[in-house]
């Protein structure tokens, strides 16, 4: 009967569109994201980031830059010379961003970073046609209507320009997901607003969107990582300060916001009392894509050949 009346409170919280927002979230993990997010799934972000070519003079677009963790590392690879355009919707994520990019664009005169504040699928609609070489999306993509972002993506590409999107999967920290589900199922009225996001269930799930959205899909993977807690106060410590627990802020009732924490970490202590090990995984898909090159016409061909001739 619980879980009947938690479907009947996200009913009415649907049609009266309360939605979180996970931007208070991200703005409350800022300054802790690159002691907790990074340098547990960072090295996964860069490995994504391998999959794409980047040379000098490439035109890129980051959306979703957050603390600027990929944005550095872009900025390095295109060797001096080259335009990023980033956009985030957390004030405070960006300040860290901004503090890391200036010294090396400061340093680079050829290099041109622009980190801007504001919804992602804004500021790719505001792009012009075919006016980026590689578009990087991470860890964010399920904050947005994924075909309709992508379909933006292949337009803002130039023909044989690339994407890549690393995301969380459906089934990443299931035992804190589930636990959360239980809580809300005794309790409804704890649940003021709807956690809206769009986690793919595998790499097919992203790459149907790719191909949806007119994108050819070069290559598609997932992983795991299990995240460094072995008590339950960790691993609530870990999704709230890493940012991993997204829209948790303003989805739950102000007022007993701790209570909820309090339970989640009850039941992850009955797990772990249970099983005698805490292992909580955030599994996560990769996927890159890329824009149709343009094939010249046969006419185009001849003529071509009678100029070099």
């Amino acid at each position: 009967m619980s879980r009947v009346r938690l479907a009947a409170r996200a009913l009415r919280l649907a049609l009266s569109r309360a939605h979180a927002d996970p931007t208070a979230d991200y703005d409350a993990a800022s300054s802790d994201y690159d002691t907790f997010f990074s340098p547990v799934m960072g090295r996964h972000s860069i490995a994504a980031l391998d999959t794409v070519p980047i040379t000098p003079g490439d035109d890129v677009v980051e959306l979703a830059c957050g603390t600027g963790h990929l944005t550095a590392e872009i900025l390095r690879r295109l060797g001096g010379s080259g335009t990023l355009r980033a956009v985030d919707k957390s004030p405070g994520m960006l300040h860290v961003a901004r503090a890391k990019v200036r010294p090396l664009t400061e340093q680079e005169p050829g290099l041109t970073a622009e980190l801007g504040e504001g919804d992602m699928e804004s500021f790719i609609r505001s792009r012009p046609d075919a006016s980026a070489d590689l578009v990087v999306v991470g860890w964010a993509i399920c904050y947005s209507r994924p075909v309709r972002l992508l379909a933006q993506i292949e337009r803002v590409l130039r023909p044989g320009g690339r994407v890549v999107v690393i995301e969380t999967r459906a089934d990443a920290h299931q035992a804190l997901t589930e636990g959360l589900e239980r809580i809300f199922a005794d309790d409804p009225s704890l649940l003021t607003a709807l956690i809206r996001v769009t986690l793919p269930k595998d790499p097919a799930t992203v790459a149907r969107w790719f191909t949806k959205a007119g994108l050819t899909v070069d290559a598609q993977h997932d992983g795991t990582q299990s995240i460094p807690a072995r008590t339950p106060e960790q691993a609530v410590e870990w999704v709230t300060r890493s940012g991993a627990a997204a829209g948790f802020k303003t989805a739950v009732d102000g007022g007993r916001e701790q209570l909820v924490l309090d339970r989640v970490t009850a039941g992850l202590a009955e797990l772990l009392a249970r099983d005698g090990v805490l292992d909580i995984r955030h599994t996560f898909v990769v996927v890159t894509g890329s824009k149709h090159a343009e094939v010249p016409s046969r006419r185009h061909a001849a003529d071509k050949g009678a100029r070099t001739a």
